[in-house]
């Protein structure tokens, strides 16, 4: 499923992948940083909330196609009881309440 895929916005911005993977460390004061290097504030904030939502629905994706895959398992185990159930004595009939 092609779901789990991270918007296109996010992966390809340079700038963003540098201050995301970057030290949490202050920078020196006396220090500049390069043009392009820095993010805006309100950009690098609709990046964390972007990358927190693609996170969140990649998960609940992930999340319901292992439910959906136990359900078939489940589904495959009870067909095949139901398969079997001929050989066996039903369990009333074992405890004599039948």
């Amino acid at each position: 499923m092609a779901r789990y895929e991270a918007a296109p916005s996010i992966l390809g911005n340079i700038a963003f992948k540098k201050a995301l993977f970057q030290s949490p460390s202050p920078a020196p004061e006396n220090s500049k940083p390069a043009a392009g290097s820095e993010i805006a504030p309100s950009n690098s904030l609709i990046y964390k909330v972007q990358l927190q939502q693609d996170i969140e629905m990649n998960l609940h994706y992930i999340k319901k196609d292992l439910h959906v895959q136990c359900l078939k398992d489940l589904r495959e185990l009870a067909n095949k009881l139901q398969d079997d159930n001929w050989q066996y004595e039903p369990a009333e009939k074992l405890t004599g309440l039948q």
